[in-house]
């Protein structure tokens, strides 16, 4: 990854109030530094103006006040003279020569100045120097030289800049503080946004949020508040007609049970009636077809009764054995298991979170699937087993039958989807939809994979509020 990506995922990384925060004060930080750097620059300007101005004064006013002591050629005391005149502050050295060559110079040892040398550089700061003639009765005695410093101009000016970065960064702290504080309050009503909108996901949909802040935020709010409530309503409208709806076919199914458990009996009846009175093949098999279709009508009612009831627990949530379950069914299907010539194995089977008719159930379609699509080409082999993943446990029915498509795994779970197999088709082709209903009604999933040894593996897990 390129630098420059790294900066844009950090970038990308910061909170609203980070980035604000960075930006403003960026702009008020590049803002202030050429600020301070255009002042500094204009005051070294001004600062060298005078310092030209001071050395024209200088050249004209000194020649002057060393003529007398020049022309009767008193150059001791000359000397003090110019060594006096080099203890000025802005006076890095003055110097004399006469017409034959001869000079004297007197010089102060300057103090170093603490501004860099960038900044000398940067701000033009240099020393200027200069010359005149000493001249008396139209006769030149000599030259005189004088050099002003600038360091001490540099210096000021460092200094200024120092006290004025420290104003800026001041007033860059201040301004931080302020933007903090402000931003942090007009987002408040924000997180207090997003855990409503959290608290309306988690299906608490009467959540109402205090309408405050900012304007934009007020009716950001304002609308929040409307909507939660114009959705709290359809799905209270929802929930009342799945309910009327789920109700009407619990009804349907069960009253429809009784007219086909009526006709299955008086189709019996009948055939027994007529037994021996009618010797007719069509007739006993028009009888048994009706009282075999009246079997499987009960059948199929009693199964949407289930499927229906699928996400409802029928009795206490507990921890249930599954191994007493499973005992408990291979016993009342021992007659069906050595039918089909199925050997049944058990593995580990952990207790499930769950009411016991549902785990009854859940055990139930799965055996009955297995069982159902046997294969005339070996015995029938089937294992039942269990175990924890996480936060859910987990129920595996294999079996070596001819197994399912690929392409048709998903579509079993649908109801009255059936795959003709071995075992005559004589399900429902409800079962796997009670199964999988089930099972995502405790917060778990269904599905049909692979068997590496032939077949495929039934497999359901249920969440569990707690681990053993």
């Amino acid at each position: 990854m390129t630098p420059q990506s790294q900066l844009t995922a950090a970038w990308h990384r910061l909170t609203f109030a980070a980035r604000l925060l960075a930006i403003s004060t960026s702009a008020l930080l590049v803002a202030g530094a050429v600020m301070l750097f255009m002042s500094t620059r204009q005051a070294a300007a001004e600062a060298r103006f005078d310092l030209a101005k001071e050395l024209a004064q200088e050249l004209e006013t000194l020649p002057a006040a060393l003529a007398e002591t020049v022309v009767i050629g008193d150059f001791a005391s000359l000397q003090q003279q110019l060594d006096r005149y080099a203890l000025r502050p802005d006076v890095a050295s003055v110097m004399f020569a006469d017409m034959s060559g001869k000079f004297l110079q007197g010089k102060d040892q300057l103090r170093a100045a603490d501004a860099p040398d960038w900044f000398l550089k940067a701000m033009q700061f240099e020393d200027i120097s200069g010359t005149a003639a000493i001249t008396v009765g139209g006769r030149a005695y000599g030259l005189i030289s004088i050099t002003l410093s600038a360091q001490g101009l540099a210096q000021r000016a460092w200094q200024r800049l120092g006290d004025q970065l420290l104003i800026l960064l001041l007033a860059l702290g201040l301004d931080f503080i302020g933007l903090w504080l402000v931003v942090r309050r007009g987002l408040a009503p924000l997180k207090r946004l997003q855990s409503g909108a959290e608290a309306i996901a988690d299906g608490a949909l009467a959540t109402r949020l205090a309408v405050e802040g900012s304007p934009e935020l007020r009716t950001l709010i304002t609308s929040f508040n409307r909507m939660a409530a114009v959705t709290e309503g359809a799905q209270e409208r929802l929930r009342q007609s799945h309910a009327d709806l789920q109700r009407f076919a619990e009804v349907t199914a069960h009253h429809l049970q009784e007219p086909a458990r009526r006709m299955a009996s008086f189709a019996e009846r009948l055939g027994q009636q007529l037994a021996g009175k009618i010797d007719d093949a069509e007739v006993q098999l028009s009888l048994h077809f009706i009282g075999q279709q009246a079997r499987r009508q009960q059948n199929l009612l009693r199964d949407v009764e289930r499927y229906l009831a699928a996400d409802q627990p029928r009795g206490k949530l507990d921890w249930v054995d599954a191994q007493i379950s499973v005992n408990a069914l291979l016993a009342r299907w021992k007659t069906r298991i050595g039918q089909a010539g199925a050997a049944v194995s058990l593995g580990e089977l952990p207790a499930a979170w769950i009411d016991q008719p549902r785990l009854n159930d859940l055990f139930e379609v799965a055996l009955d699937n297995a069982l159902s699509h046997a294969s005339s080409a070996r015995p029938l082999q089937i294992l039942i087993e269990g175990k924890h993943l996480g936060n859910k446990v987990c129920y595996i029915v294999s079996d070596n039958g001819p197994g399912i498509e690929l392409q048709y795994r998903e579509r079993v779970f649908r109801v009255f989807e059936r795959l003709a197999a071995g075992g005559g088709g004589a399900g429902t082709g409800i079962g796997l939809a009670i199964l999988r209903r089930v099972a995502e009604s405790c917060g778990g999933a269904a599905w049909i994979e692979e068997n590496p040894g032939g077949g495929v593996r039934l497999v359901f897990e249920l969440a569990t509020e707690k681990l053993i």
